[in-house]
């Protein structure tokens, strides 16, 4: 709800009038609920929170920082009150710390409310109230017929223990006739320890009165700058909730500033945030807690040792926490005692005027955090304050020598290593050089020559174990990104693991991002080879483990991708559009845009989709897949082979229309280019069989199928395809002795079976043989192989009624769903018991173990010792109550964990 002041406001140029008692002259504007001077918004759950408190206590506490919104609370409260009870209200200043004049104004207060004084006298200002005073105020306040509630706004102003005495007096023996509200930046002088303990206080304090995302989207809506419920988010996390924070970002955003700008530094606006920060804040302080917190705010953790080296005494704690008590915009860290931080805003302000007060001392306090932050082992952070120093040569020999360079490699980048990138190019030794390159190639960029040849050069003879290790995945990660050879990046990944191997410290995170960069550069430099689909699935299945474990959404999804155009190749159609979706998620979690996304995931969508036959769906798709891929000179390896399976996938759909000659065009380039991997040549060779027979030139279908393997399972059905296709005879082909085991060449398979049989005449058994087909396709929608199919099998679907039923899901109006497996739906609910129960280790061997990987394998691949893994497979086994690697593997994925 937005509130408008200009209601109760003073008309222009109108004075208050003074009021008087006894012949003492009251400031009426004292005893006056202030008037906000911009649209204010009631905040529900605070009026609430406060209502209740002023229910159930004497007293009730509103204690934040300045700016954070106290005042305007206790007036939106008092203006929505119902139940006709005075509240009187007293604002407080320095001049006020007065007894005399103090109770002066709290008589005057409560006339102002409707609460008869009269027969209390007036006190003359500088003289000692007489000490019935107080006790007969509390006395005739506990005589009245209903409550009064006394606001007190800027207690803080009230330092004399004789005015905190009797106001004490006055909470313990007012009776449930009144109710005192403080409105304060710092605790007042009260003992409130011992309120606690009586619970007759309540305290709504900064973290409450801070805003949420929703009501600083209300507020600055209610200002006149209405901006997307995501800015006003981001807003509201920069400013910490801060009131005033979110009020000052509106001037900026009414002068046409950025949101997206703003949100990255609200302490950079048009300076108002500063300058409240600097007179409401930090010019309140003595000139040496200024300093102290000058000082200090070169960290975002103020720890008193920490501090006490900034400031070269030991005071920190103590400071610290007198500043925290007087909210001065400082906090004890959560669940961290010792621990203090300052609000973010205070602190860029403060920032901001050491280096123009002190500019020469900068660089050498980031120093000292520097060296404190190495000491305590909290490397990130000492290497960016050794950045802000400008130190080179201590952040580049904390970076190598503690691995963090394989934080650049694995997730692209890094917030924990702010300024890596400015590394200057001049800068010599081989560190440097490691870290330019490994910056470069976590940008999408290419290292210079120089520096690859110092990278080089260090890998073979780097005079430390660490800078070895970290020139070899530089190196490896380099050669990747620059297409090499399939065979030779794999040679030199074995070399790097060795390397990795005979490092320290296997549990270490830097341990987890090498494992992660070394199985991600294998398994997809192993889909540039020929080897088997299963070798490069089990590949890709532990980089995705290894990149999940070590946190890595890069190297995430671009595994995860790759492997669900082998899922979509292979039939697994739900499987692979989760892993797609998946890499479309992390890729939008990094904030990727659009062309910097996986090629991989949208091929693998559009061929999921097209096998689905949902063609408007894999049209975009493709589009989208074509478009991450124009711009993609070179590259890794396994990029290479998605332009093969979109041509393929672009040829059958100008195939469906029967426009052949658009078809041939689209897989042309790739018969002419550099050698095909073996499982994308069979997709290729596959469509172009299919072309030319739907062109008629079943010979040159022919011709093709010369050139493959003749005794492989997939050139084999292509033969009885392109066999019933011509209308060639052809005998029923012979019942596999072990069927395939992926879904869309068993459904292939079990087609041309049928169609061979309606060929030789035993339409029951084709019929049969088909619906097993349909039966098998059913679960994933595999639409493609019962429409790009023979017509004999066309024909059978539509003529015979036992198949009506069953191949109605055929139809792309069908409203038919994928089927999960019936066994992992049934064990979903057990999913989530299973994971708490196995550790990220466990999970990753468990996956290598789904993998066929031996014990030395697993061993090799996350560059542990054999007694390790052995440890973790006994623990396995012990977990999901089996006997057997084999069993724990069905388990698992009985279990939906694999």
């Amino acid at each position: 709800m937005v509130r408008s002041s200009s209601a109760r406001s003073p008309a222009p140029g109108a004075t208050v009038p003074p009021a008087t008692r006894q012949g003492v002259a009251l400031l009426a504007s004292k005893v006056t609920p202030p008037q906000p001077a911009h649209a204010t918004v009631l905040r529900p759950r605070l009026v609430s929170q406060l209502s209740r408190a002023v229910q159930r206590s004497p007293l009730t506490l509103l204690s934040g920082p300045a700016g954070s919104g106290k005042t305007v609370l206790a007036t939106s409260w008092r203006q929505a009150q119902q139940d006709g009870r005075p509240v009187a209200w007293l604002t407080l200043d320095d001049y006020d710390d007065d007894p005399a004049t103090f109770w002066n104004y709290v008589v005057g207060a409560l006339a102002a409310a409707g609460v008869p004084c009269t027969d209390l006298p007036s006190l003359v200002p500088g003289e000692a109230p007489p000490g019935w005073f107080v006790p007969q105020l509390a006395a005739h306040l506990a005589a009245l017929p209903r409550t009064v509630v006394l606001v007190v706004d800027d207690a803080d102003h009230v330092r004399d223990r004789a005015i905190t005495n009797g106001l004490d007096l006055l909470v313990r023996h007012g009776g449930s006739r009144l109710r005192l509200v403080l409105c304060a930046r710092a605790d007042p002088l009260l003992p409130l320890h011992q309120y606690r303990l009586a619970g007759t206080v309540s305290e709504i304090r900064g973290d409450e009165l801070a805003f949420t995302p929703e009501e600083n989207h209300d507020l600055l809506t209610a200002m006149g700058v209405p901006v997307s419920p995501e800015v006003a988010r981001a807003l509201c996390t920069e400013a910490q909730g801060w009131a005033v924070g979110l009020r000052l970002a509106a001037a900026p955003l009414k002068q046409g500033a950025s949101p997206e700008h703003l949100v990255t530094s609200l302490a950079h606006d048009d300076g108002s945030v500063a300058q409240y920060l600097f007179a409401e804040v930090l010019q309140r302080q003595p000139a040496s807690v200024r300093r102290f917190l000058m000082r200090v705010s070169v960290t975002a953790e103020c720890w008193p040792d920490l501090v006490d080296r900034l400031c070269g005494r030991p005071i920190g704690r103590r400071v610290l926490a007198g500043l925290a008590r007087a909210n001065a915009f400082v906090e004890e860290f959560p669940g961290a005692p010792e621990g203090f931080r300052i609000h973010p805003l205070f602190r860029e302000m403060l920032q901001a005027q050491l280096a123009y007060d002190h500019p020469g001392e900068v660089a050498g306090l980031h120093r000292t955090c520097a060296a404190w932050y190495a000491e305590a082992g909290r490397s990130p952070e000492a290497v960016g304050h050794a950045v802000a120093a400008g130190d080179w040569d201590f952040a580049t020999r904390v970076l190598i020598d503690d691995l963090l360079v394989m934080r650049l490699l694995a997730h692209r980048s890094d917030p924990a290593l702010p300024g890596v990138q400015a590394l200057p190019a001049q800068f010599p030794g081989p560190e440097a050089a490691v870290i330019r390159s490994a910056a470069a190639l976590a940008g999408g960029h290419v290292p210079t020559p120089a520096d690859l040849a110092a990278v080089a050069t260090a890998r073979g003879e780097g005079h430390r174990m660490m800078l070895r290790v970290s020139a070899a995945l530089t190196c490896l990660v380099a050669d990747a990104a620059a297409a090499t050879a399939p065979s030779a990046l794999l040679a030199e990944a074995d070399a790097a693991g060795s390397l990795v191997a005979a490092l320290p410290g296997e549990e270490r995170r830097e341990h987890r991002e090498c494992a992660a960069v070394l199985s991600s550069v294998r398994a997809l430099a192993a889909l540039g080879t020929d080897a088997p689909d299963r070798q490069l699935l089990a590949g890709l299945r532990s980089a995705a483990a290894a990149a999940q474990t070590a946190a890595s959404r890069s190297l995430r999804s671009r595994t995860v991708a790759h492997l669900a155009v082998l899922e979509a190749l292979d039939g697994h159609l739900t499987r692979a559009a989760h892993l797609a979706e998946e890499a479309e998620a992390l890729a939008s979690d990094e904030g990727r845009e659009e062309a910097e996304r996986e090629p991989a995931a949208a091929a693998a969508l559009a061929w999921v989709h097209l096998r689905r036959y949902s063609l408007t769906e894999a049209r975009e798709w493709l589009v989208r897949a074509r478009a991450r891929t124009r711009d993609r000179d070179g590259g890794p390896s396994a990029a290479a082979t998605t332009p093969p399976l979109l041509a393929v996938l672009q040829s059958q759909l100008f195939r469906l229309r029967h426009e052949y000659d658009a078809a041939e065009q689209c897989l042309g380039p790739h018969l002419r280019g550099p050698r095909l991997p073996r499982w994308v040549a069979e997709q290729v060779v596959a469509e172009l069989v299919r072309l030319a027979v739907a062109r008629g030139h079943v010979d040159e279908g022919l011709a093709i199928l010369q050139d493959t393997t003749a005794d492989e399972p997939w050139s084999r059905r292509l033969r009885d395809t392109v066999g019933l296709l011509s209308g060639a005879p052809a005998a029923p082909a012979p019942t596999e002795a072990e069927p395939p085991a992926v879904p869309a060449a068993a459904v292939e398979s079990s087609v041309i079976r049928a169609c061979q049989l309606l060929e030789a005449g035993r339409v029951p058994a084709a019929a049969e043989q088909l619906a097993a087909a349909l039966e098998l396709a059913r679960p994933e929608l595999l639409r493609w192989p019962f429409i790009d199919t023979p017509p004999q099998a066309r024909r059978l679907l539509r003529t015979h009624p036992r198949l009506q039923e069953p191949a109605a899901w055929l139809s792309p109006s069908s409203t038919a769903q994928p089927r999960p497996d019936g066994q992992r739906r049934a064990a979903r609910s057990e999913v989530a018991q299973v994971i708490q129960e196995l550790s990220d280790r466990e999970m990753e061997v468990l996956q290598h173990l789904a993998g066929m990987l031996s014990t030395a394998e697993i061993a090799a691949t996350m560059f542990i010792s054999v007694n390790t893994v052995r440890t973790h497979i006994r623990s396995i086994l012990r977990k999901l109550a089996v006997s057997r690697r084999n069993q724990a593997v069905r388990r698992a994925r009985e279990r939906g964990l694999l």
